[in-house]
């Protein structure tokens, strides 16, 4: 009997063990293109892909919060975006405008983005997630209600980061899944390598 309650504990933490490892393993790797890994997910309570992008960044991770947190120029990087500008600041959080110029057949849209920044000495994590309804509704785009996730940034030394971007995402409107699903790689695979160009670009390396 002294080893019973041993032996279900053992048992408990391997079952819960395997369930971590299987949640973690959700994640599907659908590209790996010029050292940037894109991977997808479906939840059971949506139909849409949730993305996952992993980089690494020859750059340092201050000059990549620097672009992140440049809120007025997200149109130099971020895919399909034409607009975007801080509408509001509290303390460390931010209220910002993006508008999207889709393409056929695809309507135009926006959202206002809260974002969050997080950071120590090493890494950084920027948190971001849309707030329907912060601003009047407008008659020539389709409104976001959904978009949420984080950038999270790790310094490996003075010249070099790595990014993970998370995006979960319901573009709203009448399109069906299928269709926005066609996008889920492509978008989130320019938007990253855009950042990264431009990241990369600005820094004189020894």
């Amino acid at each position: 009997m002294k080893t019973a309650f041993p032996l279900t504990c053992f048992v408990f933490f391997v079952f819960l063990c395997l369930n971590t490892v299987s949640a973690n393993s959700r994640w599907e790797l659908e590209m790996e293109k010029e050292g940037i890994r894109v991977y997808t997910q479906l939840e059971e309570d949506s139909p849409y892909k949730q993305v996952k992008v992993i980089t690494t960044i020859n750059a340092p991770m201050e000059r990549v919060i620097e672009i992140l947190l440049d809120f007025n120029d997200y149109e130099e990087w971020m895919n399909d975006v034409d607009e975007s500008y801080l509408l509001n600041k509290a303390d460390s959080t931010f209220y910002v405008y993006i508008h999207e110029d889709a393409s056929w057949p695809m309507q135009n849209r926006y959202h206002v983005s809260r974002m969050s920044m997080q950071k120590a000495l090493s890494k950084a994590k920027l948190r971001f997630q849309s707030v329907p309804n912060f601003i009047e509704k407008r008659t020539d785009a389709i409104q976001i209600k959904q978009a949420e996730g984080h950038w999270e940034l790790e310094s490996r030394n003075e010249y070099q980061c790595t990014l993970e971007y998370v995006l979960i995402q319901n573009p709203g409107g009448h399109v069906p899944a299928w269709m926005t699903n066609l996008y889920a790689v492509e978008n989130p695979f320019n938007t990253v390598n855009k950042l990264k160009r431009i990241a990369e670009e600005s820094v004189i390396t020894p």
